[in-house]
């Protein structure tokens, strides 16, 4: 395999495995947000904004209490009267930090989104509860798995398809060799002719 093709194979499957992948995960309802979260978190790093921290992490029951810190992330100091919103489908509580930085709220089941906002300083990310909430580790898996087999059967048909264009360039390169060749054979055979021809008629003179 020339490395042409190899690089033609790995482009499409890398493209379109992601494509697949993220098309997949919206489908299924796993917010970019969370998948992605590590990038939000390397895109912060000097940005004074609200840090959340939620105890429990993982709730056994619904009604659950839960109590969620809201600190600074530069200075480290928890940040009084924060708006905290507490979201699960249609649920959606608001409740304020006190001096401790602190708000208590029940948990209202897999899976609940918390988002701290103050105004002054850059809203929380989102945090899910609990934070690797099973059904969206499951989509994730099955949207890996398609981004796969997606990348691999394209990446293969776009293979197969360029091997076709080149056997057909060649193909068309060795008819018109050919025809070359056939056409400086009549030439030479018309030359020859014109020879014997002029020869002859000096002799008869």
């Amino acid at each position: 395999m020339k490395k042409k093709s190899v690089a033609t194979l790995l482009g499409v499957f890398i493209i379109i495995s992601f494509a697949l992948f993220i098309f997949v995960t919206q489908i299924l309802a796993v917010p970019l947000w969370w998948i992605f979260s590590f990038v939000k978190e390397l895109s912060g790093v000097g940005q004074p904004k609200l840090l959340v921290q939620v105890s429990p992490e993982t709730p056994f029951s619904i009604g659950e209490k839960i109590t969620v810190t809201v600190t600074n992330s530069s200075s480290k100091l928890p940040v009084e009267n924060a708006e905290v919103s507490i979201m699960k489908d249609g649920i959606h509580v608001t409740v304020y930090t006190d001096s401790r930085g602190q708000a208590s709220s029940d948990y209202f089941g897999e899976v609940t989104v918390i988002v701290a906002q103050k105004t002054g300083i850059d809203s929380s990310d989102p945090i899910a509860i609990p934070k690797m909430p099973d059904i969206w580790v499951r989509n994730v898996l099955v949207a890996i798995g398609s981004a796969v087999v997606g990348g691999l059967v394209s990446g293969f048909s776009a293979y197969i398809l360029q091997q076709r264009k080149e056997r057909s360039s060649k193909t068309v390169s060795k008819r018109t060799t050919r025809k070359r060749k056939m056409t400086n054979t009549q030439a030479l055979a018309l030359t020859s002719k014109i020879s014997l021809f002029l020869c002859c008629r000096a002799q008869q003179r």
